[in-house]
């Protein structure tokens, strides 16, 4: 005699049979509406799938989960399986599966007066969700899933489904562990070992969904259509050609090569400094002009062997410029560095070497001017006050770019580190220097401090003594001066 047990799961498949192709339409109907819902609101979803209930996979779970145990009728069993419907939104990165349940929480706001905990949205009356259920929900294998109970209410007639959102490489491990795991009912010796290697598994995806979520986002940076994002591209094309250029004749001319792109990335920016800052409306204009400009380099005439020449003495604006200015010159023609930097600016500038090279430094200097915080020195000092404080502080970054001795003080990325150690300093004045008078007496501690700041930048030496000295200089005007906690090193080499 059969067992009980498969008349009920007989019962229990023909109903399936016979409902099939109203569930087929109804999975249909669910499937279009939140597709159609997150198309309008633009959300990031790759695709939407729906499926009903095999018969084998039904029989399984009945078996499995002992449902002819719990409910007496198919009806009954109808009721309750939760899952007769499923629906699966598919995204692109792990993060968007969040993203994407924040945003139909937000859509479902009209609680259910039959249902308690259950949801629907104003676009359809007929789909109901439980947002009641903590999201996301941890799984018997210990890995969480955004897994959302459903309703498909018409009339009389109601429809359990189930709502998953699930990434690109959850849906790919999903498939495997629930063929290889979950429904593998082979008895197999290493067991816990399959499943601690399924978990590695998916910890190696989860590293990669967001190795691609890196690249999604470098990629959208990349299209950005503001006008910062196109002059920074337009930069960097611009920057390319002209290390395209020097670089091979660089091989040519010495037989090797070296890395130059940052002193290409300064240049550019100095040379087109005025076309870049126009605005939109020139900026296809001067993209061009800046082609032009790099394509009449005439690369016969870049030779490495031979020195840079001025055509007369240059002339410098101020005492820290021509500290610059001095410096460089001394050694344009005996660092390589140095000469490779000023043999591209001269060949992309159109003026003679010497107004070229003192249009640069003056650009320079004034780059750091207008970036630092001037209007902290005017609260305690007069106008020319102001003035005499920032051309000393100006002057000793000139020594101290003298003893450091690097073109890469020339970068951007350098020049926002040196405005921040000055503006550093600056505040400190602001907090403890009240008149001119204290400047005059108590200058040389925050002028040291900068020496030292920027010796830091570089990893360079600093005597113990010149640190031991500004120590006691701050501790005997008692001032609040903040000291760079990398200084204490210095200290202890009196040791």
């Amino acid at each position: 005699m059969e067992l009980k047990l498969f008349g009920f799961i007989d019962e229990v498949l023909q109903e399936l049979d016979d409902r099939r192709l109203s569930l087929v339409q109804i999975a249909e109907e669910i499937e279009f509406f939140f597709e159609e819902l997150l198309m309008s609101a633009e959300k990031g979803f790759l695709n939407i799938n729906s499926r009903v209930k095999s018969s084998k996979s039904l029989k399984e779970k009945i078996i499995r989960n002992q449902y002819y145990q719990k409910y007496n009728t198919k009806e009954m069993l109808f009721k309750h399986l939760p899952d007769v419907i499923g629906v699966r939104i598919e995204c692109r990165f792990i993060q968007d599966e969040t993203d994407l349940y924040k945003f139909i929480k937000r859509t479902f706001n009209e609680r259910s007066e039959q249902h308690s905990d259950f949801y629907r949205s104003s676009q359809n009356q007929n789909i109901f969700l439980n947002l009641g259920m903590k999201q996301p929900q941890e799984q018997k294998n210990g890995m969480k899933i955004f897994r959302i109970d459903g309703k498909y209410v018409d009339g009389n007639e109601q429809v359990n489904f189930e709502l998953q959102i699930k990434s690109l490489v959850n849906v790919f491990w999903g498939e495997i562990e629930h063929k290889v795991i979950y429904k593998n009912f082979n008895y197999v010796i290493a067991d816990q070992f399959y499943k601690d290697i399924m978990k590695s598994i998916k910890t190696s995806l989860s590293t990669i969904d967001q190795q691609l979520l890196l690249i999604s986002n470098q990629f959208e940076q990349v299209e950005d259509n503001s006008f910062v994002s196109q002059e920074k591209q337009m930069e960097k094309m611009l920057a390319k050609v002209v290390y395209d250029i020097f670089a091979k004749r660089m091989k040519d001319s010495i037989g090797v090569l070296v890395d130059f792109k940052k002193s290409c990335e300064a240049i550019v920016r100095y040379v087109f400094r005025d076309a870049l800052n126009k605005g939109n409306a020139t900026l296809d204009e001067s993209f061009l002009c800046g082609f032009e400009k790099v394509r009449c380099i005439d690369e016969d005439m870049i030779d490495f062997t031979q020195k840079l020449e001025f055509e007369e003495e240059p002339q410098y604006e101020n005492n820290y410029i021509r500290t610059l200015g001095k410096h460089i010159e001394a050694r344009m023609n005996e660092e390589f560095q140095w000469n490779l930097f000023f043999r591209i600016l001269f060949a992309i500038e159109p003026e003679n070497n010497c107004g070229d090279f003192e249009n640069f430094l003056t650009y320079y200097m004034n780059k750091l001017y207008f970036k630092i915080n001037r209007s902290k020195l005017n609260s305690n000092f007069t106008n020319d006050e102001t003035k005499e404080i920032l051309e000393e502080i100006l002057q000793k970054y000139a020594e101290c770019f003298v003893s450091i001795n690097t073109v890469e003080l020339l970068y951007d990325n350098m020049v926002d580190q040196v405005v921040k150690h000055i503006n550093s300093i600056v505040e400190s004045i602001y907090k403890n220097v009240l008149t001119y008078e204290e400047w005059e007496n108590e200058k040389q501690i925050y002028l040291s401090l900068l020496e030292v700041r920027l010796y830091m930048m570089f990893n360079l030496d600093i005597e113990s003594d010149k640190v031991l000295s500004i120590l006691d200089g701050i501790r005997a005007t008692k001032s609040n001066v903040e000291v760079p906690k990398g200084m204490i090193k210095y200290i202890y080499k009196l040791g």
